[in-house]
């Protein structure tokens, strides 16, 4: 068995063996779907929904909640004020009628110190 992907014929022009053919076709096409099916695999919504802005002592940041219908995610508005140390969490239910809930909040020294127990 020649272990080569092309064989020598009797008039000296070379012949591809269609073995060997046949399995470099399949590695490409496993190789092609391979390569589809990772351009399916989802993001990191956190970085990508995510819009951060800071004006003076107050930094926002915006995540999708993980909740509500298909158009209309529920998205939550973190908000630290660095001056007082203090992080407010607030989840926008419907951003169109300005609907707002205060999720959560403390002081940033005193909600590590929970964390850490």
């Amino acid at each position: 068995m020649n272990p080569t992907t092309t064989n020598q014929t009797q008039n000296g022009s070379s012949q591809i063996n269609p073995a060997a053919a046949t399995l470099w076709a399949s590695a490409f096409v496993i190789a092609a779907l391979v390569i589809l099916q990772l351009g399916k695999l989802p993001g990191n919504p956190a970085h990508a929904d995510g819009v951060l802005a800071e004006r003076g002592n107050y930094t926002l940041l915006t995540t999708d909640a993980g909740e509500g219908d298909g158009q209309r995610r529920y998205q939550m508005l973190y908000v630290l004020d660095a001056s007082e140390q203090v992080l407010l969490v607030y989840q926008v239910e419907d951003a169109q009628r300005n609907v707002m809930t205060l999720r959560d909040g403390g002081n940033v020294n005193a909600l590590f110190r929970a964390a850490r127990r």
